[in-house]
Parts: C-alpha cells; structure tokens; sequence
C-alpha cells in the first residue's frame, strides 16, 4: 500500500508562545502534522509552518 501526502503552508504566530501553541492545536485538529516551522519572523510576529497530512485514498501494490 502507498500512502499519498498533501502538504500545507500557514503564517502562525512565532512569538507568542500561548497563542502558537493555540494555532498548531487547532490546525492539527483538521488532521494536519508539523513538518517544519521556518525562520521567518515577520513584522506581525508570524512564522511559516509547513503541515503534511494523509490524503484519504491510498494505492494498493
């Protein structure tokens, strides 16, 4: 079996740790896993967070 990926790209909050921790829990309640986050601080305080998550059908061999 192979598993299929879709993969993501959210600006989070990167200095507020409550409100970051906030954000990755809500997206990874749609099912989405952390792949990354990037150093990329913004004038808002916002970082680039990369997500990946199974896509429903998978390929049998």
């Amino acid at each position: 079996m192979i598993h299929k990926w879709e993969y993501d790209s959210r600006r989070i909050n990167g200095i507020n740790m409550p409100q970051m921790m906030s954000d990755l829990e809500r997206i990874g309640n749609e099912g989405w896993e952390l792949v990354q986050i990037k150093d990329d601080v913004d004038d808002e305080g916002k970082v680039t967070a990369i997500f990946k998550r199974e896509k429903p059908e998978t390929i049998s061999l």
